[in-house]
């Protein structure tokens, strides 16, 4: 879908996208820069993957809490 930005620096999330994620007026985003391209995401305070807030690190501008590091660092290698 190709959205145009306005004469004020505005682009409109469609309906459709902000009806599946739960957005409503005034909800917060998080707008990241990598490469060359824009990212829009619903913010989270919390961990990104269990959603706690007990946020031990942050990588890539993600909450990580102490469990889920734990449980990353676990993982064998591939």
């Amino acid at each position: 879908m190709i959205k145009k930005i306005d004469n004020l620096g505005r682009v409109v999330v469609p309906k459709g996208y902000r009806q599946m994620l739960g957005l409503k007026p005034g909800d917060p985003l998080d707008v990241d820069v990598e490469g060359g391209v824009i990212t829009i995401s619903p913010h989270q305070d919390g961990c990104v993957f269990c959603r706690g807030a007990n946020v031990a690190a942050v990588f890539s501008r993600k909450n990580i809490c102490s469990d889920c590091l734990e449980g990353i660092g676990s993982i064998p290698d591939a």
